[in-house]
């Protein structure tokens, strides 16, 4: 009898149809990555690749082209920070060149015409005198001091009777005190820091940004140099023979207020001699007689300037030489010294810089205003028109007026401005900005819009 062979069921769990099913899951899934006892599947799957013949894998064995390859999750992350990355570099181009191109048109933008529009009332007081106060209005006089910021609001007002008042002022620091007089008021730009009474009459001031004062105080024979700290407190003084050392014509104190120059003159040997003193009060001056740390004379010169631009440089200007020195030791080095082969006409300054004025020998313009930097080599130069009243110095712009007209121009010479004002103008006050740009006018405060 033949022998008949049992064919399990086609439906069953082991039969042709699951058979089918699992091979076509081994065709898709066989070579996933396993994780445990799972299988994971191809990247390209998890991507949301197509179905159908190319959405399998190639079998195991058999090599495959770049062309036409789906790219790897890894692929496509990388690709997309790639487009990311040239995305943000375009971007920053963009925003250098937008950058680039505003500094430019602020730069050499030219303006036509100003504009004054009233801030605020600010009564004249009569015979008294109104200057720039670190972007602030001074006014000082007879009877009083007020200041008041470029809107118009007082900051502090002080009384007092003086015959002749004298200012100093360095930054936002200012000393009042009246010429021949015992009494020295010392401001900054929003209150008042301290009085000082002497007993010897005032002849010279000098304040430093950080409210250090240095007075000079005349009798008949002797100079007496008084040195104040920025709470009022004197923290040192000397005496000077007019006969031996002679008579002081400016005294200038670093912003540290530790170092003091003074410039004075004698007669000697029938001869105009000038002499440059250098004090120091801080600790390196202590060993020194009399703090003196330095001691320059120059013959048949006279020298009514002198200037720290820091504390590490301080100037003076004779009507012959511009003298740069430096102190960042303790005893003074002569670094720079330029001397003049026209005559000088004015002297003016910011925190960091000297401009000396000179008519101009071209007679391209009327005059020349030369800039020197704190190291004394030269910057820029300005050649102008203007009748003036005032040169101000403000960062890298100078500002030049009288009561009706103004020009605006940079240390190296380029003109901003060349216009006219349609009131009177006491003083400018200039800003950081020339968008701040203020002024005193009449009784009142006003704001300048260049146009």
């Amino acid at each position: 009898m033949a022998k008949v062979e049992q064919f399990p069921d086609q439906s069953g769990e082991n039969g042709i149809t699951d058979n089918i099913k699992d091979q076509k899951t081994r065709e898709i899934f066989g070579t996933g990555r396993r994780q445990g006892n799972s299988a994971m599947p191809d990247d390209s799957l998890l991507m949301g690749s197509s179905t159908g013949q190319n959405s399998a894998r190639e079998p195991a064995g058999e090599k495959t082209t770049d062309q036409g390859k789906k790219p790897t999750y890894k692929e496509q992350i990388k690709k997309h920070r790639d487009r990311i990355r040239i995305y943000r570099i375009f971007g920053a181009l963009i925003a250098v060149i937008a950058v680039l191109l505003t500094v430019l048109f602020f730069t050499t933008r030219h303006y036509n015409r100003a504009e004054i529009v009233k801030a605020r009332d600010f009564p004249a007081e009569e015979g008294a005198v109104c200057v720039n106060f670190d972007g602030r209005v001074l006014q000082y006089g007879p009877n009083g001091a007020t200041c008041a910021d470029a809107n118009g609001r007082v900051r502090w007002s002080i009384t007092y009777e003086m015959d002749q008042p004298i200012v100093s002022m360095s930054g936002g620091v200012a000393a009042i005190a009246d010429y021949g007089g015992t009494t020295i008021y010392v401001m900054s730009v929003k209150k008042q820091l301290y009085t000082v009474n002497t007993s010897i009459p005032v002849h010279k001031v000098g304040v430093s940004e950080s409210g250090g004062v240095a007075a000079i105080l005349n009798d008949s024979t002797k100079s007496w140099i008084r040195l104040y700290s920025k709470e009022g407190r004197e923290i040192a003084y000397f005496i000077r023979s007019m006969e031996e050392n002679g008579f002081p014509m400016d005294v200038a104190v670093s912003p540290d207020g530790e170092k003091v120059c003074i410039s004075s003159l004698l007669m000697k040997d029938d001869s105009v001699v000038s002499n440059l003193s250098f004090y120091n009060f801080g600790k390196a001056g202590k060993k020194y007689d009399q703090n003196l740390v330095g001691y320059f004379e120059y013959t048949n010169e006279v020298f009514p300037y002198v200037k720290f631009l820091g504390n590490k440089s301080c100037a003076a200007a004779s009507d012959s030489r511009l003298v740069v020195f430096d102190t960042s030791a303790v005893e003074p080095q002569n670094s720079f010294n330029n001397m003049l082969t026209e005559n000088l006409q004015g002297i003016f300054e910011s925190e960091n810089r000297i401009g000396l004025l000179f008519t101009d020998l071209t007679r391209e313009n009327l005059y020349r205003l030369d800039l020197f930097g704190r190291d004394g080599k030269k910057e820029g130069s300005v050649g102008f028109t203007l009748v003036y009243n005032d040169i101000q110095i403000k960062g890298n712009k100078v500002y030049i007026n009288n009561e009706r007209s103004m020009q605006i121009y940079t240390v190296n010479g380029r003109e901003i401005f060349n216009g006219g004002f349609d009131r009177a103008v006491k003083v400018l006050i200039p800003s950081k900005v020339l968008s701040g740009l203020g002024a005193v006018s009449e009784n009142e405060i006003d704001k300048i819009k260049l146009r």
